[in-house]
């Protein structure tokens, strides 16, 4: 019986930690971010030949998680609404488009880069904080 109300009470601990961790990293996600980088698992192996052409399209790029769990992705001039969510564990960010999602990789002092998973590759995007 003691062994249930501890199984219970961890259950529970656990459950309100895992809560209050997905809330700290909403509270960091949110916000507008400048799409500075992008790049592709594919384009490593043959090379960087596409930089300049990825530049000028990236320009103005950016995606915009907001509070209210809806996002706004603008690439190449683009735009993609949708709304989104924290995977259980805390580390991908699911959207309600099959195909748009996105690893935290890492926060970083002035941003955050993600890894976006498509049909068959990986594309690292470096993204620089401009506003929330």
């Amino acid at each position: 019986m003691k062994l249930t109300y501890t199984a219970l009470a961890t259950f529970f601990i656990l459950l309100i930690s895992s809560c209050s961790i997905t809330k700290k990293l909403e509270k960091e996600l949110v916000g507008k971010y400048a799409v500075e980088m992008l790049k592709s698992s594919s384009e490593e192996q043959a090379g960087n030949t596409s930089a300049n052409i990825l530049k000028g399209l990236l320009e103005g790029s950016y995606i915009q998680f907001n509070e209210n769990k809806t996002y706004e992705l603008s690439l190449a001039k683009k735009i993609t609404k949708g709304t989104w969510h924290f995977s259980d564990d805390g580390k991908t960010i699911l959207t309600d488009k099959k195909n748009i999602k996105f690893r935290i990789n890492k926060f970083t002092d002035n941003g955050l880069e993600l890894k976006s998973y498509n049909n068959k590759d990986v594309v690292l995007m470096i993204l620089k904080k401009i506003s929330g």
